[in-house]
């Protein structure tokens, strides 16, 4: 009778278990805020490039050690257009870094739109700065434990974080082990920048006419990629208008590391005006960058924080179901 009895009780474990993991299964799991963050803007000497780099930080208020995230802003932007990410992302408990970059229009740089050939050699300096830049970051790290008292001994060297928006997407991967070649001449731009755990774009670049063939072989690293069905913008001269739409490489079915898609409905390339560029027509996307926002915290506590809750929501959730059909995500 106890054997039976011991029998029992396990099958109704074994049951709860299987019942318990069906239903986190289709759980897609968004935590709330967890710090108070403070924000700050800066200068970091940049003495190679003879100039003072712009940098904004968001960081939250506490007593552990935390990750870095480096972000890039999209092309004429600049650091802080984009707090709807950043510093949500620092109320999850990253430090977020923030530069502007050559050609932000803040800092007076005119986009040269007639000559496409003298267009490309532009962005291609722009490109080698914009990476430089990523690196001089975290070049600095110690400097800017220094700089804020409150940050003294609790950035994390070890967990650092690539991120950025369309150009700046563009720019996370060169520091990320991808490699952009200029259609015109062939003159490759890379970087041996190593020290980047993990990618995160807003806004996927990779039908830009620098972007190789296939750019997700020199990507080695756990990948975000959040974008959405009206996620486009117009690029090229006066001459020539081009479509320009982002769009998930299609070709692309089995990566050598994680790579992770989530596709907003109705989400354009600026959220409306809420990041990037104010100068665009709306309305507004405050849901649409909240859920974009939410996405790639679960993203970044996966991959970042080894939070288990994080990736079970990534590997198993239903993402599609937690925004009422709003949003969708694929992992290849």
């Amino acid at each position: 009778m106890n054997w039976l009895r011991n029998k029992n009780i396990a099958l109704l474990i074994s049951a709860v278990i299987l019942y318990s993991c069906s239903v986190l299964d289709i759980q897609y799991e968004l935590s709330e805020p967890q710090y108070e963050i403070k924000t700050d803007e800066f200068f970091l000497d940049f003495k190679k490039l003879n100039k003072q780099l712009p940098v904004r930080i968001s960081y939250p208020v506490g007593q552990s050690r935390f990750p870095v995230i480096v972000f890039s802003h999209g092309n004429g932007s600049k650091g802080d257009m984009y707090k709807g990410f950043t510093d949500y992302w620092a109320s999850h408990g990253y430090v977020v870094l923030q530069p502007t970059h050559v050609d932000s229009k803040s800092l007076g740089f005119v986009a040269e739109r007639q000559n496409m050939r003298v267009m490309y050699q532009q962005m291609l300096l722009v490109t080698d700065t914009r990476r430089q830049d990523m690196s001089f970051i975290v070049d600095s790290l110690d400097d800017i434990e220094e700089m804020f008292p409150d940050l003294e001994n609790k950035l994390d060297e070890n967990k650092l974080v690539a991120a950025g928006h369309s150009m700046g997407a563009a720019t996370a991967m060169i520091v990320s082990g991808m490699t952009l070649v200029n259609p015109m001449d062939g003159y490759e731009e890379t970087s041996d920048e190593d020290r980047f755990k993990v990618l995160l774009m807003i806004s996927d670049p990779t039908n830009m006419a620098l972007m190789p063939p296939q750019p997700w072989k020199g990507v080695k690293i756990p990948t975000l990629i959040s974008t959405g069905t009206n996620d486009f913008s117009d690029v090229g001269s006066g001459k020539i208008n081009v479509p320009f739409k982002y769009e998930i490489p299609r070709s692309l079915r089995h990566s050598m590391s994680p790579h992770h898609y989530v596709l907003v409905d109705g989400a354009d390339h600026y959220m409306g005006g809420l990041m990037c560029r104010t100068d665009v027509p709306g309305p507004l996307q405050h849901d649409e960058l909240k859920i974009a926002a939410e996405t790639s915290t679960v993203f970044l506590d996966a991959y970042v924080k080894n939070d288990l809750a994080a990736w079970r929501s990534l590997r198993f959730g239903d993402l599609s179901a937690e925004t009422a059909g709003k949003a969708s995500h694929d992992l290849r």
